[in-house]
């Protein structure tokens, strides 16, 4: 380092010294660097089309330096293709350690398997979401070494169009290596014990992208985004009762409202990379569990909540509880959710 750059550096330690601390600096400024460099890549990829055409372009024309940029871990890839390294939102690092393509359409293949070496880093299998209505595409479900995983990239059904998603898989304990079988045989069924998936013949093949990642978790937990807030009325419906925290800091709640004479309506809304993995569990009183939910990215705009109770008396006190979890370890890595309760009072017409 010359004598300049180095006093340079000690300049900016000196006026960053009292800044306040940001653990989510670093990844903002790595995401401005791939964006700059996505479009300076797109810029040369368009002078090198023009150039091929015959077209003759002046060089005080080019934006930015002559000189290529050099490759960075997020370099622009074929729309079909998984990327071999990225970064997430949270600080995350990714790095594909294979690749294969499912070619259920154009060659009516079922099966498509990987064999990834172990090395102690959290394992994350990824889909590139095929075009087509997803309700009636066949969703490839997960096998680790034979067995079953709970993933089956259900994030396709919720997701406006194509693009990436992930999951993630467990290998077995002390495993140097694991194969990982993609299987649309079963349509993305992931059987119970002693029960197998039905055939579902109304499925459509198609042809899916797929990739096995390893990645680093960020040295330090990022807070993710602050929740939109719950209005404090959405047509008829008027807010009763909130509750809201970062997973896995905490994972369960418990509300009492009291009922003006009718339902209980249940929203909720999560924000982080992992928000689509989240899901939370209801109970309503005394009623046994409502099953799970996968919380995702949604918004308030919805006229329909996702759960609603049995009519309430008016007066009656009910508790609203709830269990948050993640399937998988994700080390630092945070996601925070809110629930919303919402009463409507049913009210009788005059005739």
């Amino acid at each position: 380092m010359t004598p300049a750059l180095r006093k340079l550096r000690d300049l900016f330690d000196d006026m960053s010294a009292d800044a306040p601390d940001n653990h989510r600096r670093i990844a903002q400024l790595e995401r401005r660097i791939r964006d700059d460099n996505r479009r300076r890549a797109f810029a040369v990829a368009g002078v090198t089309l023009l150039t091929a055409a015959g077209v003759l372009i002046p060089a005080f024309l080019l934006p930015g330096s002559a000189v290529p940029p050099r490759e960075t871990t997020t370099a622009v890839q074929p729309a079909a293709e998984l990327p071999p390294r990225f970064t997430s939102g949270d600080g995350s690092a990714y790095r594909r350690l294979a690749s294969a393509t499912l070619k259920a359409k154009s060659k009516g293949e079922k099966k498509a398997s990987l064999t990834v070496p172990v090395s102690g880093k959290p394992l994350e299998v990824a889909a590139l979401c095929p075009e087509g209505n997803p309700a009636d595409l066949a969703r490839p479900r997960v096998i680790v070494n034979g067995e079953p995983s709970s993933n089956g990239f259900q994030q396709c059904l919720t997701r406006q169009g194509t693009g990436m998603v992930l999951g993630s898989v467990s290998a077995p304990k002390g495993a140097e290596q694991v194969t990982i079988t993609f299987d649309i045989t079963d349509g993305g069924c992931v059987p119970k014990k002693d029960e197998a998936c039905p055939t579902r013949t109304f499925l459509q093949p198609t042809d899916w992208p797929l990739a096995v990642y390893e990645y680093t978790p960020p040295a330090r937990p990022v807070e993710p985004d602050p929740v939109e807030a719950f209005p404090a009325r959405r047509e008829t419906l008027k807010l009763a009762g909130q509750a809201s925290g970062v997973w896995p800091r905490k994972s369960s709640f418990a509300l009492t409202v009291t009922s003006p004479g009718g339902y209980f309506g249940i929203d909720h809304l999560c924000t982080g990379d992992l928000a689509d993995r989240l899901s939370i569990s209801y109970r309503i009183g005394d009623e046994p569990s409502q099953g799970e939910r996968v919380c995702g990215h949604r918004t308030l705009d919805d006229t329909n909540a996702l759960l609603w109770s049995e009519k309430v008396p008016k007066g009656t006190k009910i508790t609203i509880s709830g269990k948050v979890r993640m399937r998988g370890g994700h080390p630092n890595r945070q996601t925070r959710w809110s629930v919303g309760v919402y009463s409507s009072k049913i009210v009788k017409l005059v005739r």
